[in-house]
């Protein structure tokens, strides 16, 4: 049994689930490209596309549900969805290949 292992568990395999280069990566385009474009407009290319559809869904399930919020408010589950479809997406990478 290696030191990352504790009754057959393998922390080093859940790290690279959940902060791995695939997750990281993910997370950057889906972040990085609104975020400099929420910014300064000129600077909002199709790369933010996938993070402003995300933002977009959370946004209007969230005016849905609590309409006195500003939209300044849906940022940090913004940022919590774009996290998750990260590791999805990180965890998807580590099944095929």
């Amino acid at each position: 049994m290696s030191d990352a292992t504790s009754g057959g568990f393998d922390f080093r395999h859940l790290r690279t689930v959940f902060a791995g280069r695939v997750v990281v990566t993910v997370f950057s385009l889906l972040t990085i490209p609104l975020v400099v474009g929420s910014l300064d407009g000129r600077l909002l290319t199709p790369l933010a596309y996938p993070g402003y559809l995300v933002m977009m869904i959370g946004s209007s399930v969230g005016s849905y549900l609590f309409p006195n919020y500003a939209l300044w408010l849906f940022w940090a589950p913004f940022l919590l969805g774009s996290y998750a479809v990260a590791v999805v997406a990180g965890i998807g990478y580590r099944t095929v290949r």
